[in-house]
């Protein structure tokens, strides 16, 4: 008889054991798959180890605990590899996540599907030749990556000068499904190459997984989930745009694609690099602290920016969301061949809110603590942009009863539409297209592509787009870009916000235009001037004397707890009662220094989805890596989101 430890493939509360043991009557390999019986149920296990039953007799004495045995064998061929093992077990820990949940994360879509079994799970890890050095960062426009990029592909791939079996590998990491065809295009006449994403077939799935593991394939391009492939041979791990929110998981385990392609690269001795059109805070304190190489290749492209002051507009009776200098540039653009012409709006939608003008009142989401958005399809209509619920423009206030309910607040993608339709009207201007790019208009790739056809073909046209046109900054230019109440990009109150808001603008010069034109009401903020300058070493200098000031990374890991209910009162009163749990335990543990504890307040959208939401902030200090210590207080029904992308 064998006692068998397994790590069940199901969700176990954080705080309790995740590795089970269970007897059988054979030994049974690490990697092979059983079922097992857990809280009267049947579920899956993977085997992590194997002992002799009379070696584990003093044990399980002292334990006091009765093992069952195990309920089934499904398969002895081992399933999961080493490297698996050790992605889920490194996941588990840093992100504080369930192990069995983690390792059905990094299993792939096939797995216990018998057609696609695979022979074995072995991976070959050749021990590298010599260190590969310090992460490297290359700054580098869009449309240049590749070809900066392609001496270190070349390099990892090829063994003296030739194509070998013997030669490396490259994972190369993308944020988004939609650039895996065009890299794959550039790279697939000279490389072999397979493509990973989420919307493979099983199929196709497993027999990417079958040439990357077997070594047939020498570049694996995929988003987030290629870095849980197994590897014959992986020499260079390529990550590009690093800053994008994209790799950042929103279901549990919420790990960060950067961080954990570090975690491989470590793992299989491979060189990892990052390719972005902006550095990033913590990346610049990295190469300050000689953590991290830096390969500047940007040109200065020569663009003219200009800074429009919507505060004047409005006293000079300009109401439209287009700026008077706005209008003036792209009338005149439009009367020259072949210009694109992309106008940026932060917001989707028509306008801002629908507000009772007789006291006040915004109509807002029955089940979210937001006012709802006003949109234009045949009629007026009211979205929420957190639940998607919609109705129609109430006609009476449901505080007064006025039936004065007007739009209000900024304007987005739909009325700049509108508005430059108006404008060209006013101008005698016909012919030129104008097209609309959001996630109303365009609900799919297929739909996407139709709108970006239109644009490319050889003819003036005009583009209104949202967030969504980032991704086709490799493939994309346009003369003139225009850019809508650039305060929504800079008003929100997290430690983020100028950062990210450098970030967009890079991204924005991306499709290297001439002239890029930004509408503000507060043309005096410090973060233009910065933007203007484009010397983001004192931006980034100040940036980390603030943080360091107030705990902020990199000078604190923070971890973001949160907790949903449907009664208020509930709700806040879980998170003040884990908050002094915490705060008691941080002291027993002497923490007090390592470890800071925000006292609990609502989320900065109070209620979502009917549920309340109250989150508690703690900033660890970056040496402490023992916090799962501190962490087991936090009881089943909060979400533990460490490294978050907002703490608001």
């Amino acid at each position: 008889m064998y006692v068998i430890e397994v790590i069940p493939l199901a969700v176990l509360p954080p705080n309790v054991p995740q590795i089970l043991s269970y007897f059988f009557d054979r030994r049974l390999e690490k990697g092979a798959i059983v079922q097992i019986s857990l809280n009267n149920r049947k579920v899956n296990a993977i085997v992590v180890s194997y002992a002799a039953l009379e070696s584990q007799k003093i044990l399980l004495k002292k334990t006091g605990f009765q093992l069952k045995k195990l309920s089934s064998v499904v398969n002895e061929i081992p399933q999961v590899s080493a490297g698996q093992f050790q992605t889920a077990l490194w996941l588990s820990k840093y992100y504080y996540a369930p192990l069995g949940l983690c390792l059905k994360t990094v299993l792939p879509p096939f797995f216990l599907k018998k057609k696609y079994e695979l022979k074995t799970a072995a991976e070959t890890v050749l021990p590298p030749q010599k260190s590969p050095g310090k992460p490297l960062i290359i700054l580098s426009g869009a449309k240049d990556t590749l070809d900066n990029l392609m001496p270190h592909i070349k390099k990892s791939i090829l063994n003296d000068g030739l194509a070998s079996p013997a030669g490396g590998q490259v994972l190369f990491i993308v944020p988004e499904k939609i650039n895996l065809e065009y890299l794959s295009a550039q790279l697939s006449d000279k490389y072999k190459t397979v493509v990973i994403h989420s919307g493979l077939s099983n199929k196709q799935y497993f027999e990417s997984w079958v040439n990357a593991s077997g070594g047939t394939a020498q570049i694996i391009i995929g988003t987030r989930q290629a870095l849980f492939l197994s590897f014959k041979n992986l020499r260079l791990i390529i990550v590009d745009d690093p800053l994008n929110d994209a790799y950042k998981s929103d279901m549990s385990p919420r790990y960060n694609t950067p961080e954990l392609a570090k975690h491989i690269a470590a793992a299989h001795g491979s060189k990892i690099i990052f390719t972005s059109s902006v550095i990033g805070i913590q990346n610049y304190n990295l190469i300050k602290n000689n953590k991290l190489a830096m390969n500047d290749t940007k040109t200065k492209n020569g663009v003219k920016l200009l800074i429009v002051n919507a505060t004047e507009e409005l006293k000079e009776n300009n109401f439209s969301p287009l700026s008077r200098k706005l209008k003036e540039i792209l009338v005149s653009r439009v009367k020259l061949a072949n210009q694109k012409i992309l106008i940026f709006s932060p917001r989707r939608g028509y306008s801002g809110i629908a507000v009772c003008q007789n006291c006040g009142l915004a109509v807002k989401c029955p089940d979210c603590a937001v006012a709802m958005r006003v949109h234009k399809t045949t009629d007026f209509i009211l979205i929420c942009h957190r639940c998607s619920r919609n109705q129609p423009i109430p006609q009476f206030c449901a505080n007064c009863n006025s039936y004065k309910i007007k739009t209000a607040g900024q304007a987005g993608s739909q009325k700049i539409y509108d508005e430059i339709q108006r404008t060209f009207e006013r101008n005698n201007i016909s012919g030129i297209p104008v097209l609309i790019l959001d996630s109303d208009i365009a609900k799919n790739e297929t739909e996407e592509e139709e709108a970006l056809e239109e644009i490319k073909k050889p003819r003036t046209s005009v583009l209104v787009a949202t967030q969504m046109i980032f991704s086709r900054r490799y493939q994309l230019n346009f003369n003139l870009i225009g850019i809508i109440n650039a305060d929504a990009l800079v008003n929100s109150p997290d430690y983020k916000t100028d950062e990210e808001f450098i970030y967009q603008m890079e991204k924005l010069k991306d499709f290297e235009p001439s002239e890029i034109l930004i509408q503000t009401h507060n043309p005096e903020d410090a973060i233009f001037q910065t933007l203007q300058d484009a010397k983001y070493d004192k931006f980034y200098n100040n940036e980390l004397q603030a943080r360091q000031t107030f705990s902020y990374p990199p000078f604190s890991r923070l971890i973001k707890l949160s907790f949903k209910h449907k009664n208020q009162a509930k709700a806040s009163f879980e998170a003040r009662l884990l908050t002094e749990k915490l705060k008691r335990a941080a002291v027993q543990m002497k923490l007090e220094k390592t470890a800071k504890i925000i006292d609990a307040s609502p989320a900065s959208v109070e209620r979502e989805r009917g549920l309340y939401i109250f989150n508690i902030i703690l900033k660890i200090s970056p040496e402490f890596e023992n916090i799962r210590e501190l962490l087991k207080f936090v009881p089943a029904g909060w979400i533990i989101d460490a490294d978050p992308k907002a703490i608001i």
